[in-house]
């Protein structure tokens, strides 16, 4: 294929604009104008009021990139356009053979970079033959944009073999590290790496990487950090950074921001770098009081921005990056190797650093997002800690109690207020296009609230995992953690004491909603036998589903929905190619069956799945 003018390089992509060979890429260029849920219509010349519009598309003939250049005489949004094929195939990662699931082929995913107030246009083609999948923008708010949400159930149906559906919607979130994944009720079938970074800069910032660049995760004094753990396929191994097992991050002298992202399905890192202390300034996209650390403990979910400055005086220098798995069963630890050089004078360093089983003692270091605050022999600091650059405003107060369950089974539940235990399953339609009548299903698990709140959610978890409880649309402040008071007091049926919400909490819940101001989070943990107290304002009127982020949790019922507003789409707002969901395909409506719990007084549950009851 040829490489200039816009069209399709080697690796796929297209390059952004169109320009000479010693040009550097334009910037796509498209009218202001209301893009909200509107059906789509051919992009071709319009003609008005004595206006003519061109509008050039550059389409790639194979899988690629796509962009879309339109000028208007008054203001001009910038659209950056991806074209995203998912396929499946044999590949082998690290030292095995996988089937795996990929985006245009790559491993790893294409980061997406996008600035605030610029239109993001992702075409995403289902090219697996035995799947049908969603795509979710994990962290985004899409205020006026939730069909594009990506959730199977909630927002859309999803996109069948060989079909394609593009997600289009104006970016207005605050600038930071966010991510996208697949968000379907069925998993697919071997890893994953349909997922990648959204990195969303700020308006006027220069030098951000253009999509399909080979410079996306690492770039100008910015370097992304991707972790993937590979459950349940990688059992007790390690992982991957940004796609590979032993991945090398180049940087000189002077000071850099790492976004470190966890887009793993099942497990926490300790994260490390040998030698350095890390500085905190956001988490989940949003800026935080600048806040020193040895390691940061990070889940599914999870995001970090870090400020780390390099002053060497050699050369050159190498040292590790370390994620330590927090499970026991996870054996090893993802390795990374940050190469230093003094100056653009010098080659790297090739030699890996001594000491890779050594790294920093954890029972002496500073553990930031720690949950085991009782614990004396380790240095640890709650989430809490973390100070938000700018707390959300706060409204009329409203509070609700939720409380999560687990069966010996490893069937999971959660309780709204003096409902019974549901474990949670998505509706055959959308649940966004329900009359809000009719969406207290027997398995909904729907939490309604008004508009223009500030509604705090009382967390308890009776399980024995920990919680990473992603909510969609919104982020929240995290008011309090309670945590248990032992380790061992879970019993062999993983069945943990419901701590009382005086020894949850250091003060009455109304004194902490009075008093505290909480960092802002979209993923947060929940501790095992612990507790937390959360805090949004229903500011996005929509059905916004709030679940655990270790996905197979998630799918065993540790989730439920947030009607806000009791928001309704009509059906006549919805994009021309808005996946159908077909009579004839329906999924089977899902069995019920009442249970009860002999372990812990004989509580009823409302199961989804008949296997998750058993007698006793």
């Amino acid at each position: 294929m040829p490489n200039e003018n816009g069209s399709v390089r080697d690796d796929g992509s297209i390059k952004e604009g169109i320009h000479k060979d010693n040009e550097s890429p334009s910037e796509t260029l498209v009218p202001s104008s209301n893009i909200k849920e509107r059906p789509r219509t051919k992009r071709g010349f319009i003609l008005g009021a004595g206006l003519v519009f061109l509008v050039i598309s550059l389409v790639s003939i194979t899988v690629g990139c796509v962009y879309l250049y339109k000028t208007s005489s008054s203001t001009k949004t910038k659209t950056k356009s991806y074209s995203f094929l998912t396929e499946q195939s044999s590949r082998e990662v690290g030292s095995k053979s996988y089937i795996v699931n990929t985006i245009n082929g790559k491993i790893p995913a294409p980061p997406i970079h996008v600035r605030k107030g610029e239109v993001l246009s992702v075409k995403v083609t289902n090219g697996i033959a035995e799947s049908e999948l969603t795509l979710h923008w994990h962290g985004l708010h899409l205020k006026g944009f939730q069909v594009y949400d990506g959730v199977e159930g909630i927002t859309q149906c999803v996109i069948k073999p060989d079909n394609s559906y593009v997600y289009e919607y104006t970016v207005n979130e605050q600038p930071g590290s966010y991510w996208y994944h697949t968000h379907n009720q069925e998993g697919l079938l071997g890893l994953d790496f349909i997922r990648g970074p959204l990195i969303i800069h700020e308006p006027d910032a220069v030098d951000v990487p253009l999509p399909g660049s080979e410079d996306a995760y690492q770039y100008g004094n910015e370097r992304v950090l991707f972790y993937y753990d590979l459950f349940p396929h990688f059992r007790g191994q390690a992982g991957l950074l940004n796609g590979d097992q032993l991945h090398e991050i180049k940087v000189e002298n002077g000071e850099y921001r790492f976004r470190i992202i966890n887009g793993g399905d099942k497990y926490a890192y300790f994260f490390t770098i040998d030698g350095h202390e890390l500085t905190v300034v956001a988490t989940d996209g949003y800026p935080v009081e600048p806040y020193k650390t040895d390691v940061i403990h990070i889940h599914s979910g999870e995001r970090f921005d870090i400020l780390i400055n390099f002053d060497i005086s050699t050369s050159t220098e190498s040292l590790w990056v370390r994620a330590k798995g927090v499970a026991s069963s996870q054996k090893e630890d993802i390795l990374s190797v940050i190469r230093v050089r003094k100056d653009s004078s010098v080659p790297f360093e090739t030699e890996l650093p001594p000491g890779k089983d050594g790294g920093i003692d954890l029972k002496t270091a500073k553990i930031l997002n720690c949950l085991h605050i009782e614990k004396p022999e380790h240095d640890c600091h709650g989430i809490t800690e973390l100070v938000p650059a700018e707390p959300q405003p706060l409204l009329e107060s409203e509070v609700h109690f939720v409380e999560v369950f687990v069966l010996g089974t490893g069937a999971m539940f959660m309780k709204i207020a003096e409902r019974k235990f549901t474990q949670f399953y998505l509706p055959n339609i959308p649940a966004l296009f329900t009359p809000p009548v009719d969406r207290e299903r027997k398995h909904a698990n729907m939490l309604s609230v008004s508009t223009n709140k500030s509604v705090t959610i009382v967390l308890r978890n009776q399980g024995w995992s920990d919680h990473p409880m992603h909510l969609h649309g919104h982020h929240y402040e995290v008011l309090a953690l309670g945590t248990k008071k032992a380790p061992d007091i879970c019993d062999e049926n993983y069945i943990c004491p419901l701590l009382t919400l005086e020894e949850a909490f250091s003060e009455p819940i109304a004194d902490i909603l009075a008093t505290r101001r909480g960092v802002l989070k979209d993923s947060a943990i929940l501790p095992s036998g612990g507790a937390m107290i959360l805090r949004f304002n229903t500011d996005n009127p929509g059905i916004w589903l709030f679940h655990c982020h270790v996905k197979a949790h998630m799918l065993e019922g540790v989730t439920m929905a947030v009607n806000e507003g009791d928001y309704m789409l009509s059906h006549d707002k919805t994009p021309g190619d808005y996946p159908v969901c077909e009579k004839s395909e329906k999924k089977k409506e899902e069995e019920t069956c009442i249970c009860s719990d002999v372990r812990s007084g004989n509580v009823e549950m409302v199961c989804a799945r008949p296997w998750g009851c058993r007698d006793d």
